[in-house]
């Protein structure tokens, strides 16, 4: 059972240190950033508009 919590401790470790990678490597590309940043303010615009509407 330890052996079972350990490897998915470290496959949790793991998929973090590779998010934080992708993350920095967004944030450093203005161009990335640019493509992540519309769809989030989209969405955003989208589910204030639902709100209002309900």
């Amino acid at each position: 059972m330890t052996e079972i919590l350990s490897s998915i401790g470290s496959i949790f470790t793991s998929a973090i240190g590779w998010a934080g990678k992708v993350g920095e490597t967004v944030v450093g590309t203005p161009l990335l950033l640019l493509f992540c940043a519309i769809p989030l303010v989209g969405l955003g615009v989208g589910l204030f508009k639902r709100l209002l509407n309900v």
